[in-house]
C-alpha cells in the first residue's frame, strides 16, 4: 500500500463518520421538535398542566414494530430531554416541558449538542 491509499483510506473513514453524525443531529433535531410539538400542542408547559405519560402517546416500539413499521424515535427525543431536566416529572407521574430549562440547557452544550436543541419561542 502507498501512502496515497492510506491517506484516502483515511479520509473516506472520517467522512463516513462526519455523515453518520450529520444524520443522527439532523434525526434526533427532527425528533426533538416533534416532542416539543407534542407538549405545546397538549399545553403541557407547567407543573399544573403537565400530562400522563399515556397522554403523550410516545412509546419505544418494540423489535417487531421497528420491522413492520416506519421507525418512531421520539422515545429516545423524550429520554435525551428527560435526562437534560427539560422536560420533568411531577410527584404524580406527569411530564410537562420547561422552555427556560431548554434554553438553559442548548447553552450548556457543546457546538453538536445545540444544533440538536430547536430555537423556541416563549
Amino acid at each position: 500500500m502507498s501512502s496515497g491509499e492510506i491517506i484516502r483510506g483515511i479520509g473516506f473513514f472520517i467522512a463516513v463518520i462526519a455523515i453518520y453524525l450529520a444524520v443522527l443531529v439532523i434525526t434526533m433535531k427532527r425528533n426533538i421538535k416533534k416532542v416539543v410539538q407534542v407538549f405545546e400542542d397538549k399545553n403541557a408547559l407547567s407543573a399544573k398542566t403537565a400530562i400522563s405519560a399515556a397522554g403523550l402517546n410516545i412509546q419505544k416500539q418494540g423489535i417487531m414494530e421497528r420491522a413492520i413499521k416506519k421507525r418512531d424515535n421520539r422515545s429516545h427525543a423524550l429520554k435525551f430531554l428527560l435526562d437534560g431536566g427539560v422536560v420533568i416529572i411531577t410527584g404524580d407521574e406527569r411530564y410537562y416541558l420547561n422552555k427556560k430549562k431548554m434554553l438553559a440547557f442548548k447553552n450548556r452544550m457543546n457546538f453538536i449538542g445545540r444544533m440538536m436543541i430547536p430555537d423556541i419561542d416563549d
